[in-house]
């Protein structure tokens, strides 16, 4: 009887303390299915499908590029514009979903200088308004070198970039063709497609010939072949259809390839491209017109004592505009209204007038344009870019090594004779070089690193080639 009086708020206390507990109004569940393996699975598969989609749309990038002037949009640009936005998009969604930057390379950040010193020099600029449009220009330059970078890390991305090039430069050629053959596009006696300036077509396609025969001795699939041999044998009809001079000149260094490439190539691959190339030639002899031959006839007489279609006379002026400025330069994009105004042809070169993009006085030199424009400081940058990627293209394998020196010796001739700095093929070339060597350098760097569980290297090897991923331990991120 006395025990129940102390027992009893014992048990109300024990009671009361039980109800206050939240396990009693929110009983406590393991999670059913829950596995952190599962969500790290899905959020890689969602930056595999943004990375994919960025690398397609750099990849409808290239292949538009040579024949971009095709489909031109009032108050918008280019159709390679109206695909590089997407491609850009996609971009940085993948970069925002993986939360990762590949480290950029001594080349881009010598670019990335180069860029930055062609907009600080909009504050001396003798052209203001062709200088900013040449800053939005460079800007988006750098990001196609960048999307490169980024998402043809891999040797068979670089192949498939290479390709949508060779393939794009097909449209070209049929186009060219066909207005030979419907007596259409014609241009000063000169043939031409796609409202191409017929040297700047002939260039593009110059480019493609080495890239189709690189490729045509590394694929393995028959009508891929086939592809890039009839690639070399349209790019080269339409080069001699266009009576460019430095393009074909430019061709001459893809014969330097011939030693290096065919004898690593089988015997039957050898006759199949020595097939092609006896087509281009026979094509070019049989189908060139009377205008075509009487101009490229020329080339010996205008380079021993001509003026290279009064590009002499062109040069002799930017000369004296480079004394006015000759370490800051005159500014980005402002040759051709400066020498305009040098000669009295325009009135007034800080006006909107003379700003305007003037195509007839352009220096005709990618070389002498960059140092009149940019000055010795940006030469010097522009110089360093070129010297790093000679260096980077020696360290490549025998065939590789080849291939690149000649397509940069190609690029190199044709930048003698056009104003290429600003031109999309200078740097799609510039950028996979730079990626082609830096992927040589993480094959070589391999080995050194922990080895993978046979379990790991299974799952690894188990993922889509495709989708250009990048282990974060491999320090590329």
């Amino acid at each position: 009887m006395l025990e129940k009086p102390f027992k009893e708020p014992l048990r109300w206390h024990s009671m009361q303390s039980y109800l206050s507990s939240p396990a009693s109004v929110i009983p406590v569940q393991p999670a059913i299915g829950y596995d952190p393996r599962s969500v790290s699975t899905v959020q890689s598969r969602r930056e595999g499908i943004f990375r994919k989609a960025a690398f397609f749309f750099l990849w409808l990038l290239i292949f538009v590029i040579p024949w971009e002037n095709a489909i031109v949009i009032p108050g918008f640009g280019t159709l390679s514009r109206a695909v590089g936005i997407p491609a850009f998009g996609m971009a940085l969604l993948a970069i925002l979903e993986s939360g990762t930057l590949r480290t950029l390379s001594l080349q881009h950040m010598i670019v990335l200088f180069f860029v930055m010193w062609a907009a600080l020099t909009y504050f001396w600029s003798l052209a203001p308004s062709a200088t900013v449009t040449s800053i939005f220009t460079f800007v988006q330059l750098f990001m196609l070198v960048w999307l490169i970078w980024e998402f043809a890390q891999t040797r068979r991305e670089q192949l498939l970039l290479l390709r949508a090039y060779v393939v794009g430069s097909i449209i070209s050629s049929v186009a060219t063709l066909d207005g030979f053959f419907t007596n259409t596009g014609i241009q000063s006696g000169r043939y031409s497609g796609l409202n191409f300036n017929p040297g700047d077509l002939a260039f593009i396609l110059a480019l493609s010939i080495p890239i189709s025969l690189y490729l045509a001795a590394r694929e393995h699939k028959k009508t891929l072949v086939w592809l890039d041999g009839s690639a070399t044998v349209l790019a080269f009809c339409a080069i001699i259809l266009t009576a460019a001079r430095g393009a074909l000149i430019a061709c001459l260094p893809t014969v330097l390839m011939f030693p290096f490439l065919f004898p690593k190539v089988k015997l039957g691959r050898n006759l199949v491209l020595f097939i092609f190339l006896a087509l281009a030639g026979i094509g070019s002899w049989l189908f060139m017109p009377e205008s075509s031959w009487s101009r490229l006839s020329t080339i010996g007489s205008e380079i021993t004592s001509g003026t290279l279609n009064e590009r002499t006379m062109i040069w002799q002026m930017g000369w004296q505009v480079f004394g006015q400025a000759p370490f800051q330069g005159i500014g980005a994009e402002a040759y051709a209204p400066t020498v305009e105004h040098a000669l009295g042809l325009a009135s007034d070169s800080g006006t909107g007038g003379a700003d305007a993009h003037v195509g007839r006085l352009v220096a005709h030199n990618t070389f002498f344009s960059v140092l009149v424009e940019e000055g010795v400081i940006g030469f010097a940058l522009f110089f360093a870019l070129l010297l790093t990627l000679v260096l980077s293209a020696w360290k490549l394998p025998p065939i590789d090594r080849v291939f690149w020196l000649c397509l940069l010796l190609t690029w190199a001739i044709g930048a003698l004779d056009l104003t290429w700095e600003i031109r999309k093929p200078t740097w799609f070339i510039f950028g996979l070089l730079i990626a082609a060597a830096a992927a040589k350098v993480t094959s070589e760097a391999r080995p050194f690193w922990p080895q993978v569980a046979p379990s790991e290297r299974a799952e690894i090897y188990s993922q889509d080639p495709f989708s250009a991923e990048i282990s974060r331990s491999q320090g590329m991120s």
